[in-house]
């Protein structure tokens, strides 16, 4: 096995037992619904079942579909990662860690979907408990300054996603070759 995939796998299975163990805590610890606040104008423990994608994402969708729908872009978006992993040269890690967080954090929420039958979300972060109104003319908007309830996969996911988007914009371009 070569250094970049041992550093994939090191990684993502880390990311795999952090969100497992916290889930597993959640779930013995705290009943569904439950809501402990850490600090009260900020940050708030939860129970919370989601069976969208992150952050809550379509999890209104009340189709017969919903679960193979989810497991299938689960598995296409794993294939993407490892096309991924082939374009990096083992030499470099840095590069390949973004995948390796996300390839961690979609393999907890997938072992959720089958396990427990939707995805256990616990942190839950919000402004003091505010809500927003504004109306201009005939428009108004309404909305809670509060985060969706998420999980460790989830933030994996996210900061592996931001850091490979960084690493794409910042990366230098393939010049085309100058055929004169």
């Amino acid at each position: 096995m070569s250094q970049k995939l041992r550093f994939i796998f090191i990684i993502a299975a880390i990311v795999l037992v952090c969100d497992q163990v916290t889930k597993w805590w959640v779930v013995a610890h705290m009943p569904f619904g439950t809501e402990w606040q850490i600090h009260p104008a900020f940050f708030s423990l939860v129970h919370y079942r989601n069976k969208g994608a992150a952050f809550g994402f379509l999890s209104g969708w009340d189709s017969q579909f919903r679960d193979i729908f989810f497991y299938v872009l689960a598995f296409l978006a794993l294939g993407l990662l490892f096309s991924l992993v082939k374009q990096v040269p083992d030499d470099r890690k840095a590069k390949v860690l973004p995948i390796a967080l996300i390839f961690g954090g979609a393999l907890g929420n997938i072992l959720d979907r089958i396990f427990r039958g939707s995805v256990v979300d616990f942190l839950l972060v919000h402004w003091d408990n505010q809500h927003v109104s504004w109306s201009l003319g005939t428009f108004s908007l309404d909305f809670d300054l509060i985060w969706p309830a998420f999980n460790v996969a989830d933030s994996a996911i996210t900061v592996g996603v931001v850091c490979l988007m960084i690493q794409m914009l910042t990366e230098p371009k393939k010049e085309a070759l100058d055929t004169h």
